[in-house]
């Protein structure tokens, strides 16, 4: 069997083409700025996002991709003769997976059978966490079938937790009102929220981002104590991973995880989570 992975831009993984050594697809999310139209990390950085993010009136707006870029994505990995498992943002946070199915039904009744949908029920570094094990068990000689059976059973225990540093962002999108805005930001307030399949709650409030890294070093730490040969993922939208080292390293070392990987929100969550939001997936 030869498998080609696909994802979408919500994973936020960035590709280094040079050191690939299977084939892996990322299919674009829309952003839009008022008129401006982008595809998510094709022609807008995430610098760039950010940046005018930060200077608009209303927050972006973004999309799923079209049935037709899935179809055309699968359609190229189907004539190279390859099965192809897509691995895509939750069906909860988006429509994207509903698009990929859609662009699986204009395949012939044939090709269809050899692309396989996986709903994550999550986004971001949850997705690279299922990408990384299917690629690690492809290269292991597992079937299809064993990746899936193995994929399932990671996901339903995945669960990310991010720490705000503003509620700008909520605010301009309507879901807390201008005042609950303002009283949040006088009184220094940053909440935690989790995310589990595709469900965003509210998981605390705390006064200043120092209370909050607190409480996010207690749930790491005991996440670690069950899972200590686990490499740690971290989700942010800070500018830098640098920035992400500093705000950690005062509450413990990361060099005692077997390896950290840092994801930069994209778009797709960038637009709620605003700057300088910190967190990490639970799996």
């Amino acid at each position: 069997m030869n498998l080609s992975f696909i994802v979408d831009s919500a994973s936020d993984l960035k590709i280094n083409r040079e050191k690939l050594e299977y084939p892996l697809t990322v299919v674009p999310l829309n952003v839009q700025f008022g008129e401006d139209h982008y595809l998510d990390g094709v022609n807008i950085s995430e610098d760039e996002f950010y940046r005018r993010m930060s200077i608009e009136p209303e927050l972006p707006k973004t999309s799923q991709p079209s049935p037709q870029s899935f179809y055309e994505a699968f359609q190229k990995e189907v004539d190279k003769g390859n099965d192809v498992l897509y691995i895509g943002i939750s069906s909860n946070l988006s429509g994207t997976v509903q698009s990929a199915t859609i662009g699986k039904s204009m395949l012939k009744d044939d090709e269809q059978e050899k692309v396989t949908i996986l709903d994550s029920g999550i986004a971001s570094g949850g997705v690279q966490i299922l990408l990384n094990e299917a690629i690690e068990m492809y290269q292991a000689g597992k079937s299809l079938s064993e990746i899936m059976n193995q994929l399932n059973q990671t996901k339903s225990g995945i669960k990310a937790y991010v720490l705000l540093e503003t509620l700008e962002n909520l605010k301009k999108g309507g879901r807390i009102s201008a005042v609950q805005g303002a009283i949040a930001g006088m009184l220094n307030i940053k909440p935690m929220i989790s995310i589990v399949d595709g469900v965003v709650e509210t998981i605390g409030k705390f006064r200043g981002s120092k209370k909050g890294l607190s409480k996010m070093k207690e749930i790491i730490s005991e996440w670690k104590e069950a899972n200590p040969d686990k490499a740690l993922y971290l989700i942010h939208s800070f500018s830098s991973t640098e920035e992400v080292k500093k705000e950690f390293e005062e509450l413990f070392s990361l060099s005692s995880f077997p390896k950290v990987i840092y994801t930069r929100f994209g778009s797709t969550i960038g637009t709620y989570s605003s700057e300088k939001a910190i967190g990490f997936v639970a799996y």
